[in-house]
């Protein structure tokens, strides 16, 4: 197990990670500080999300035939300008812009980290490594939710972003260290029909198709859910953004513990079997949230959803990098990604709507739904790949 490359990919996704949760916390906030409703403060997500599609589809394709490291360098340099940017802005629409750019990054690391992680680690201790690697997804609401909302609490909502510049900077130089990978190198016109006959190939299987959906469901119920949870909390509950963050530290550490377990067990009982599981955890427990009252059992069933959604993380995703060739590795993900992307999009643009129409209840019933959608389609598409003799020894 090479150590160095799943620390560089963890520190790069959860630099993405922290800074688009936080926007949960950060939400009331913009919402005093624009004058704007909850429905357009949503908006500054799904511009994000369209614009790490964007990224996603260019970087993945391209780190197919160039090689994931240099992208995944260039992404984290950008993540660190725009979030200078998102600091100085000073109007919701320079802000939206800001955010933007901040997309095109994030949505370069998380499909490059992936992809070289698929790369680099065998399919048999698969699920270890990348549950390592995407407990960044939980390690976020322990230490940068809590910590930026801390900071836009006492100084004010800019400085949270000034602080993600500055780490950024830290995790550029860090990636130096990223070993060089072997590239597919093909002439200029063999690498469009590749890639042409790449994305024919998935759309047209059963397996690549269902798992495409799979990943617009489980970004959407995940993120869908998130987005509106702080607004909620505040006006329900009348919630602080400091104790929101908290909230989400709680969630964040049940999560980080669930994330590596996750992983370990799919090596052992099928990454399809654990990424089930995970979901129909997750589904009902999210269902149940908007029906608590504030309390104990909120906070326990909010670390239920926390729990499911990490523990599925590794498996599923290490179950997605297995599907095609390591040469169309990179243009799957990305197309996993931009299917990911746009389920955010979709699902917080009608969660804000059905916010304001109906509340809470009606955007984790939309959630919920999604996510038992993913355990269906897992059961009834995917097939479970299976390691080479010689991963197995």
């Amino acid at each position: 197990m090479d150590y160095r490359v799943i620390a560089n990919l963890f520190l790069l996704l959860f630099l993405g990670v922290a800074d688009n949760q936080v926007i949960a916390a950060l939400l009331p906030s913009f919402v005093d500080s624009f004058k704007v409703t909850v429905s357009v403060a949503g908006l500054l997500v799904v511009v994000y999300s369209i614009a790490a599609a964007a990224a996603a589809f260019v970087s993945g394709v391209l780190s197919d035939h160039y090689g994931r490291r240099w992208f995944l360098r260039a992404g984290v340099a950008l993540f660190a300008l725009a979030s200078w940017f998102s600091a100085h802005a000073t109007s919701f629409a320079s802000l939206t812009a800001a955010r933007c750019l901040t997309g095109l990054a994030a949505g370069t690391l998380s499909t490059c980290a992936v992809a070289f992680a698929g790369d680099w680690f065998p399919y048999a201790v698969r699920g270890r490594a990348i549950g390592l690697i995407s407990s960044a997804y939980f390690v976020a609401p322990i230490v940068g939710v809590p910590a930026a909302a801390f900071i836009a609490q006492r100084y004010g909502w800019r400085q949270a972003f000034f602080v993600f510049a500055l780490l950024a900077f830290v995790v550029v130089l860090i990636s130096l260290t990223l070993p060089r990978e072997q590239p597919n190198p093909q002439p200029s016109k063999e690498k469009l029909r590749s890639t042409l006959r790449s994305f024919r190939s998935f759309l047209g299987r059963r397996d690549t198709s269902a798992a495409l959906g799979i990943a617009c469901l489980v970004s959407g119920g995940l993120v869908g859910f998130i987005t509106y949870i702080g607004q909620w909390l505040n006006t329900r509950f009348a919630v602080s953004t400091g104790t929101i963050a908290l909230i989400f530290a709680f969630a964040g550490a049940v999560a980080v513990v669930s994330a590596p377990v996750g992983g370990i067990l799919s090596d052992q009982m099928g990454k399809r079997t654990a990424s089930i599981a995970g979901s129909v955890v997750m589904g009902l427990a999210v269902a149940f949230i908007p029906f608590l009252h504030w309390g104990a059992l909120l906070l326990l069933v909010f670390g239920a959803t926390s729990m499911g959604a990490a523990f599925r993380q590794g498996p599923l995703t290490a179950l997605m990098t297995e599907l095609v060739p390591g040469t169309q590795r990179g243009t799957f993900i990305a197309l996993r990604n931009i299917s990911s992307q746009l389920g955010i999009g979709a699902a917080v643009f009608a969660g804000g709507i059905l916010y304001q129409a109906h509340g809470y209840a009606a955007v984790t019933t939309l959630c919920a739904v999604m996510t038992a959608l993913v355990a269906v389609l897992l059961a009834t598409h995917i097939v479970e790949p299976q390691p080479t003799v010689e991963e197995i020894r």
